[in-house]
């Protein structure tokens, strides 16, 4: 069955990772639109209203923007097997929530800032990706420190963090929660997973027992997908109609409903905001519609946490 599900992502991109595993979990079947990896992304950002990175997911005419965000919704509509295995689901989503703060941020700066250093001759580290991920990054300078000591310097932060993960799995058990796979494995795989893909190699950093690990989440694979092309999504985007927006729960501080906003992430690709009109908000979440001559309109969906909002123009 056709779930109309659209993943715009490119092949490493860990956090499109994140999101493959998860609808194989789930054993889903989706479309796939290879993006590219860096500016411009003329048939990428008139879905996403000007939000750049990867990856998002299509549905229709409602655009998901980050991992967080498109796994929570891919778990609203697809909910078994769940992701949150066993009795007390909320208490395991808001564990996750935690220890992904610490895998998207801190482990996963941390593994590629290590391979950038260790293995400079990676052929992903192009003139052109470097600059890209300085624009995205704010910094002055492009460069990831391909030196020595920088390696050195990266592997004293990397190896606490592999230990804490290996003590883990030192009981034997298959997955982080224990028999059955869940969002946990998927938010620590991705983080190291990355290592492999950036050195084109199976990185020997990394125990056996993680090693062990990692087999088997990637055994779960990626569901079942067909290639897309860019434009055929921007059509079926043009043809449909979002969905009827959520209730809201306007907050201390937030814009109203009907206000024009401007989102765009804390972290990197801050310059590139997406602008449009509040269609839903909450403490959790927000929905925006934009309005573009390719697409005409699309709700463009973010996660609050990590994304700050604006009034257009502000």
């Amino acid at each position: 069955m056709d779930s109309g599900l659209i993943l715009h992502h490119y092949d490493f991109s860990s956090f499109s990772e994140k999101v493959r595993l998860v609808l194989g979990v789930k054993n889903l079947s989706w479309s796939s639109v290879e993006i590219p990896s860096t500016l411009p992304k003329p048939d990428y950002l008139p879905l996403t209203g000007g939000y750049r990175r990867a990856p998002s997911l299509q549905i229709g005419a409602d655009i998901y923007c980050d991992s967080k965000r498109i796994i929570e919704e891919i778990e609203r509509r697809f909910p078994e097997p769940s992701i949150y295995p066993g009795h007390d689901r909320l208490a395991q989503r808001a564990f996750t929530a935690a220890l992904e703060r610490w895998t998207d941020s801190i482990l996963l700066r941390t593994t590629i800032n290590y391979i950038s250093s260790a293995y400079p001759e990676g052929a992903r580290f192009t003139p052109a990706f470097l600059n890209d991920r300085a624009e995205l990054l704010g910094k002055a300078q492009p460069g990831l420190g391909q030196t020595e000591a920088n390696a050195a310097k990266n592997l004293v932060q990397l190896r606490p963090q592999l230990r804490w993960i290996g003590d883990m799995l030192d009981d034997g058990r298959p997955y982080m929660h224990g028999d059955a796979i869940s969002l946990a494995d998927c938010v620590i795989y991705h983080a190291i997973w990355i290592m492999d893909q950036l050195a084109y190699r199976r990185v020997a950093l990394i125990s056996d027992p993680i090693r062990r690990w990692m087999d088997r989440v990637a055994a779960q694979g990626h569901g079942t997908y067909e290639s897309l092309t860019a434009l055929e999504a921007l059509d079926i985007a043009a043809s449909a109609t979002p969905l009827a927006p959520a209730v809201s729960q306007v907050l201390e501080g937030d814009p109203a409903v009907g206000q024009m906003v401007a989102v765009a992430p804390i972290d990197t690709g801050r310059r590139n905001s997406t602008v449009g009109r509040v269609t839903s908000i909450d403490a959790l979440q927000l929905t925006v519609a934009h309005q573009n001559d390719r697409v005409g309109e699309v709700a463009v969906h973010f996660p609050r946490l990590g994304y700050r909002v604006r009034l257009a123009g502000a």
